[in-house]
């Protein structure tokens, strides 16, 4: 994992920017958190494959706030068990980060998705990053650091609609 990247096209980053203006991070909090792991002794045998995944959403708050929920999960999988699915490691745990917005500024529904599924894991993404790191170790596995978070533009693909022959 060298990488984690979050792509958004050049109208989400606008519509971010727009909502980033008007706000400010008033708490950051972890909310949820679960882990698991195989038993000591087990771990070492053989490598671990690890995956991550990381979803926003808006929570309700109260007026003049923007509440959302950052969640990270990482799992980690042994070759032998990819079929059946099982779990040589997981850790999972969500943050609320809460913003104070300016008083006379409502966020549009895009700016608000815009902003949660870029800025908002923006600002998340150090916490998580420690959380993990922090929990991988008391479960007795080597540390692991997360990668850096990028942002880049997507580019919008052009869409063809297919010609029914």
């Amino acid at each position: 994992m060298n990488t984690f990247t979050i792509g958004q096209t050049k109208q989400d980053t606008e519509f971010a920017i727009a909502l980033h203006q008007n706000a400010q991070i008033v708490d950051i909090r972890l909310a949820r958190a679960r882990a698991a792991a195989d038993r000591p002794g087990t771990q070492f045998q053989e490598p671990i494959a690890a995956s991550l995944s990381v979803k926003a959403k808006q929570v309700e708050g109260p007026p003049g706030h923007l509440f959302i929920e950052v969640a990270f999960r990482l799992s980690g999988t042994r070759k032998q068990d990819e079929s059946s699915g099982r779990m040589a490691v997981s850790v999972e745990c969500t943050f609320e980060v809460i913003y104070q917005l300016k008083p006379d500024f409502t966020p549009t529904p895009e700016q608000v998705k815009a902003f949660k599924d870029g800025n908002a894991i923006f600002n998340c993404w150090p916490y998580g990053r420690q959380y993990v790191q922090d929990t991988i170790q008391r479960l007795g596995f080597p540390p692991l650091i997360l990668p850096l978070l990028r942002v880049q533009t997507r580019h919008r693909e052009a869409r063809k609609l297919a010609k029914p022959k």
